[in-house]
């Protein structure tokens, strides 16, 4: 009887190094990925500065913004280790658009870096306390590419000539990472 040889498990692209608050050790499997927020921006200096109490994320005219970075998607403020700092160069995460020119650029717009969220969990651990945590969602990913590319289709073929609003709900997937319990804001 012949044997099947087994691939090596996928090794996921980036891994969390929390204290235990994540069900597991391994984050993201290319498509999305959730990380304490302290420990994103230590590992991507070039993409967030923090000024004072402003959180600055590159925008289209400075040079980091070439390189790379992430579509920040926020109310404009965030928490990190309890102080809250303002956001420069994001984008408002409700946005209604008018017409199909406008939709066509806010998908390229969105499609062309990876997305970012910031999300705040209250843990079993210290119910008192909250991390802030980046949730990203790998764009380039074919599978997400995919979903959020038939998504924004089916709102823009729905609604012709009519304004448009987009929504991502990452709530469940969101909630997947934590054991349950902890508090998903």
């Amino acid at each position: 009887m012949a044997g099947t040889a087994s691939a090596p498990a996928a090794r996921p692209s980036l891994t969390s190094i929390s204290s235990g608050e994540l069900r597991s050790l391994w984050t993201c499997d290319c498509e999305l990925a959730l990380l304490p927020l302290a420990q994103l921006l230590r590992l991507q200096p070039g993409a967030f500065q923090l000024r004072g109490d402003q959180l600055v994320v590159p925008g289209p005219a400075e040079p980091a913004a070439a390189r790379g970075g992430f579509n920040v998607f926020s109310d404009g403020l965030v928490r990190l280790d309890g102080q809250l700092c303002r956001l420069s160069s994001y984008i408002r995460r409700y946005v209604e658009l008018t017409n199909y020119c406008d939709y066509k650029d806010y998908r390229e717009t969105i499609l062309s870096k990876p997305m970012l969220f910031f999300i705040n969990v209250q843990t079993q651990k210290d119910a008192s306390k909250e991390r802030t945590y980046a949730f990203l969602v790998n764009t380039r990913h074919p599978k997400i590419r995919r979903q959020l590319e038939q998504g924004m289709d089916m709102v823009i073929s729905s609604v012709i000539g009519e304004s448009y609003r987009l929504q991502f709900d990452f709530q469940e997937a969101v909630k997947n990472f934590f054991p349950p319990g902890n508090k998903v804001q």
